[in-house]
């Protein structure tokens, strides 16, 4: 059976293209309030945050290796339960691919888009978005994660692209 090649471009990350999936958070321009004294600035994030009652909130570091461009994305996973955010500790920049639902609760890989996230800037994706798993771009990551968990099989659904596809994402 041939393969059949879907290529992507990735564009910058920007609040307006990836709303559809969730929202960026990023350090910039905001003017935010002064705390602690007035030695900090408290920049405004994300004001929503869906869950699930009963859940326990989680917070774990993701070590990810490097990766590179043209990257092969070959699964896509959501948490139908909970948003979850990505924030950048260590990290040069990483690659963000999301794709909407078809309406059958599979991801619609046709429908795919990429983007080049920065430094500063984080990720939450909505809870139930298909988005492939974290790729670091041009230097090994350390990124924080936060989410609420059940602790069951509920918490992630994974999707793998078949072996007579691929979903590549270019520069």
């Amino acid at each position: 059976m041939p393969v059949v090649s879907q290529i992507i471009r990735a564009e910058p990350l920007t609040a307006a293209r990836f709303a559809a999936f969730g929202s960026v958070l990023e350090a910039g321009n905001q003017a935010g309030r002064l705390v602690n004294q007035g030695r900090a600035r408290r920049l405004e994030g994300i004001r929503t945050f869906s869950y699930q009652p009963a859940m326990r909130p989680v917070v774990d570091l993701y070590q990810v290796d490097r990766s590179y461009l043209p990257f092969k994305v070959s699964c896509f996973e959501r948490h139908p339960l909970s948003d979850q955010v990505f924030t950048p500790m260590e990290c040069a920049s990483y690659l963000v691919v999301v794709t909407p639902d078809d309406g059958t609760g599979r991801p619609n890989v046709s429908r795919a888009c990429a983007f080049v996230a920065g430094p500063t800037q984080g990720v939450c994706y909505h809870s139930g978005a298909w988005h492939a798993p974290m790729i670091a771009l041009d230097a090994p990551a350390l990124m924080t994660m936060l989410m609420w968990e059940a602790g069951d099989s509920r918490d992630c659904e994974e999707f793998w692209l078949d072996a007579s596809r691929d979903l590549i994402v270019e520069a």
